[in-house]
């Protein structure tokens, strides 16, 4: 008993030491996701095209920390292809929104995720 007693402290233990010493402290809370617009032709001379379709990723993202963050640059991939978000500052507790460049679609899966995220 008096050894069960000791491996659950030193479980804990070590949970508290690595929640509270080892794990890096979050700093910004991205929340993103796809946007798709619609271009049709305008022209009444022009003959009848498909719509164009671009897609940019657009969100927010909020500064949990106690610190004033700047220079804040979120690159995402977009199918395949490279788009990027800058925000100049962030105050603590601060949340603004983003986004990215659009860029035409060649076909309808759209597909994204943060490549790289970099502030100081």
């Amino acid at each position: 008993m008096k050894k069960l007693i000791i491996f659950i402290l030193l479980i804990a233990g070590g949970y508290f030491a690595y929640e509270y010493l080892i794990k890096e402290k979050t700093i910004l809370e991205i929340k993103a996701d796809k946007s798709i617009t619609t271009q049709h032709s305008m022209d009444i001379d022009a003959p009848a095209l498909a719509p164009a379709k671009f897609a940019s990723v657009q969100g927010t993202v909020k500064n949990v920390s106690d610190k004033t963050v700047t220079n804040i640059l979120l690159k995402y991939k977009l199918n395949a292809k490279p788009v990027e978000a800058r925000i100049d500052q962030l105050e603590p507790g601060e949340t603004k929104n983003f986004s990215t460049q659009s860029l035409r679609l060649t076909h309808v899966e759209v597909t994204f995720f943060l490549e790289e995220m970099s502030y100081e």
